[in-house]
């Protein structure tokens, strides 16, 4: 059950009330029904505790626990609320510390229910420790740390964290190579231990915490050779030393043990539960299978990122701040699982702030100048930069955020709507940042901040000041903050129209905005063409829905007259430029259009272009790009039907971008939309496949495939491996061409070097599990650069 649910309406709700000149004088006017359902209202309440109230905290704490024990629930009820709790802790975790206070003062007014609870919660742990879903794991053990003043006995979750500790030491140890898995239960081990002191700062779990800190030092943790590929900074140029978020925490752990585990992140919720009152429950042993399973075996390290430096004050907490990554992994979990409510998880990170202890951040919308001008002593943590930080660095993670990028994009939009004072300059200091960083970021962040950008300015008025940037027009062509300006207009022609986005535009910058016709003619059918009887016929047919053998005739036309007026002209190539460009031509008024007759012609597609000529499925891709010319954004959708359809494979795509597109083609936005889409395209390809052959086969399936059949399936699913295969050869080989020019181009050898550099990086680590078998084949493609050969090695630790 979602936390976020909307509650049960009340039963007088949507009942129209009447003027009193209504003509019918027999309405009755209802009383309304004040008793709502138990659940209903309790869930209500638990959910918004903590949220900016006309109460105080303790207040509400107090209030939802009266109203807990005051309201007689069934066992059906009970559960209810005790997997409402669950759900809190695990998708709204800034609540978890609050909603423990009111269970404490719940248990203290009816302990049955304290005992119940912890049962519960140490049942689902258990459920989610058997599934191998650590992240879950750590959320409701954090849940029961707090709830540590009702438990009895608080060595099992000693003992538990210590297991967890000895098994990810023992896994780590019988590889030479990182252990996701390990890697999981040590953040699972080193993110609990803070809150064990938070929950209780006594000597006695001080003790108990440290001793599990100075164990934990044994997992010999590092992540050297994947950091340097997940860095979203290349050239050595990072603003900031950007650590590995594991290590990290590590050094941050360091320092607060040496500060004796002074962490005062919490409301004081002492005077709300008075100690004489608390009853005291034992809880179960947690038990670990033998065989640890993981929900994410593949998870890579993650590095922890900053976009709010060298200001006038420090808005967000230091890195060697225990504080930074307590507040990046709340902000994190209530952004990933509580994903499905966008709306909520903007208002919870606008709010942050109300989570945790008052004055530990400054006030909301206070400016830099401002805050450079506070007291001595106060704190200068802006919670807005802390969160928009935080959102930010889910969106720029490497080598794939944990969900869509437009999910950020998304909660960015509407936390700026909900409170545009203090969230829109916020977003003015992290573009400024990153567009100051440009030639030192990595390809992927650029184009993951230009789609970031160009979606933000979308929503408002596509305005910026621009120019700012102006004076950058005169760099080189190929340098990354002339690409971006031109990228980023590119993107918001996509999402608007030439007008309104030039009106927008300074006169220095809208020759960019221009996309030349909104419907391309169809050259080969203008009356002074060769070939316009013949287009025009071929146009004709598609529209009648002609059969494939009904346009021989007009294709034997064509055939013979480009032989006759060019020898060496290839006739079927000719036949193949006419027929794609009238199928592009009649689909031009929308990509719905193109798609329906895509479709409607797939046959003869698929004929004029056949799959196994290389060369003319190529020709297709360059056919659609120059009728596109002006639009490429609009090219690259219709491609990307195309290779849906199977009309063209993701291989000709792949060699198209690479092989025969302009030299500086991988500075255009459109090659790497494309070389991801045919990517993840082959892929699929062999995932529906696969998923065929199993479900044809498995055991007790409605009809058992003949063993022809089953071997067509496995020809097919071996061709899709191979042909996956010389995709990612082809990348490397291409890639790794050296460029070619004279000394006068100097500095646009650079660039191309750099684009060509940054797209290989960038694909090896984003595919580095598709690639493990193909270490021989390139091998053998002779590579002798320093920088493929060290970005091939570094993935393996991926």
């Amino acid at each position: 059950m979602s936390t976020t649910e909307s509650p049960t309406p009340t039963v007088n709700q949507g009942i129209k009330r009447r003027r009193e000149e209504d003509d019918s004088h027999d309405y009755k006017r209802q009383r309304p029904n004040a008793v709502q359902p138990a659940f209903p209202r309790l869930r209500k309440l638990f959910t918004s505790l903590g949220e900016p109230s006309r109460f105080a905290l303790p207040e509400s704490i107090l209030h939802c626990a009266k109203s807990f024990t005051s309201t007689e629930v069934d066992d059906e009820v009970a559960e209810s609320l005790f997997s409402l709790f669950v759900n809190i802790s695990i998708e709204q975790p800034l609540k978890v510390f609050s909603l423990a206070a009111s269970l404490q003062c719940v248990n203290s007014t009816e302990n049955t229910r304290g005992a119940a609870l912890l049962n519960y919660l140490v049942k689902r742990t258990q459920i989610y420790i058997n599934s191998g879903d650590w992240n879950k794991v750590k959320l409701v053990l954090r849940f029961l740390i707090v709830l540590k003043p009702i438990i009895s006995n608080f060595e099992v979750i000693f003992g538990f964290i210590g297991r967890l500790l000895e098994k990810a030491i023992e896994l780590k140890s019988l590889s030479a190579r990182r252990s996701a898995l390990a890697e999981e239960l040590y953040r699972v081990v080193l993110l609990s231990l803070p809150y064990l002191v938070v929950s209780d700062s006594s000597d006695e779990t001080k003790e108990k915490s440290t001793a599990l800190f100075e164990r934990s030092k044994d997992y010999k943790y590092s992540a050297d050779k994947a950091g340097e590929l997940l860095n979203p900074f290349v050239d050595g140029e990072a603003p900031y030393k950007v650590s590995d978020s594991l290590e990290l925490l590590q050094t941050q752990l360091i320092s607060l043990v040496d500060e004796n585990w002074d962490l005062p992140l919490l409301y004081d919720y002492s005077n709300i539960i008075p100690a004489s009152e608390i009853v005291k429950h034992s809880i179960e042993e947690f038990q670990l299978p033998v065989e640890l399973p993981t929900s994410n075996p593949s998870q890579s390290p993650e590095v922890f990122l900053k976009f709010y430096i060298n200001q006038q004050v420090e808005t967000t907490p230091p890195v060697d701040r225990i504080e930074s990554t307590i507040f990046r992994d709340l902000l994190t979990d209530t952004l990933i699982n509580l994903n499905f409510n966008r709306h909520e998880v903007a208002r919870q990170l606008t709010w942050f702030d109300n989570f945790l202890r008052p004055g530990l951040f400054a006030p909301r919308e206070m400016s830099l100048e401002k805050l450079s001008q506070a007291k001595p002593g106060s704190s200068t943590w802006k919670p807005e930069d802390i969160a928009v930080e935080a959102v930010l660095a889910g969106l720029f993670r490497l080598p794939r955020s944990r969900l869509k990028p437009v999910y950020f994009h998304s909660v960015l939009i509407e936390a700026c709507i909900l409170a545009p004072h203090a969230i829109a300059p916020v977003f003015g200091r992290a573009i400024r940042f990153l567009y100051n960083q440009l030639e030192h970021l990595d390809v992927q962040v650029i184009y993951l901040y230009a789609d970031w950008f160009s979606h933000h300015l979308s929503n408002f008025g596509f305005t910026w000041k621009w120019r700012e940037w102006t004076e950058d027009l005169n760099l080189n062509e190929l340098h990354p903050k002339r690409v971006f300006i031109r990228e980023l207009i590119c993107k918001e022609l996509r999402l608007s129209f030439p007008q309104r986005i030039t009106e927008t535009l300074p006169d220095e910058l809208t020759e960019f905005a221009s996309e030349g016709d909104d419907v391309p003619p169809f050259k080969f059918a203008l009356p002074d063409e060769q070939y316009s009887e013949q287009s025009r016929l071929i146009l004709q047919n598609i529209r009648d829905r002609k059969a494939p053998d009904d346009y021989e005739e007009v294709f034997e036309e064509i055939k013979k007259k480009s032989e006759e007026l060019n020898d060496k002209a290839d006739a079927d190539a000719m036949v193949c430029e006419i027929f794609i460009t009238a199928i592009v031509h009649l689909g031009a008024r929308s990509l719905s259009h193109v798609e329906s007759w895509i479709e409607r012609s797939l046959s003869v597609l698929k004929s004029v272009c056949p799959e196994r000529d290389a060369q003319r499925q190529r020709q297709v891709v360059k056919i659609i790009f120059n009728y596109w010319k002006d639009q490429p954004g609009t090219a690259v959708q219709v491609v990307k039907k195309m290779m849906n359809r199977k009309v063209i494979t993701p291989l000709s795509v792949v060699e198209w971008v690479l092989i025969d597109s302009v030299v500086d083609s991988l500075s255009r936005g459109y090659s790497w939309e494309l070389l991801g889409f045919a990517i993840d395209r082959a892929k699929l390809l062999i995932k529906e496949a696969t998923a065929l052959r199993a479900a044809e086969t498995e055991e007790g399936g409605s009809k058992p495939l003949e063993v022809g059949r089953l071997k067509e399936i496995d020809d097919s699913i071996e061709t899709l491996n191979t042909t996956l295969h010389h995709i990612f050869v082809t990348i490397v080989k291409e890639l790794s061409r050296p460029v070619q020019g004279d000394a006068k181009n100097e500095e646009t050898i650079r660039w191309q070097r750099w684009w060509k550099e940054g797209f290989l990086r960038a694909f090896l680590r984003n595919y580095h599990a598709d690639y493990k078998g193909l270490q021989e084949p390139l091998k053998n493609l002779g590579l002798t650069d320093m920088f493929i050969l060290n970005s091939i090695e570094q993935t393996a630790e991926l």
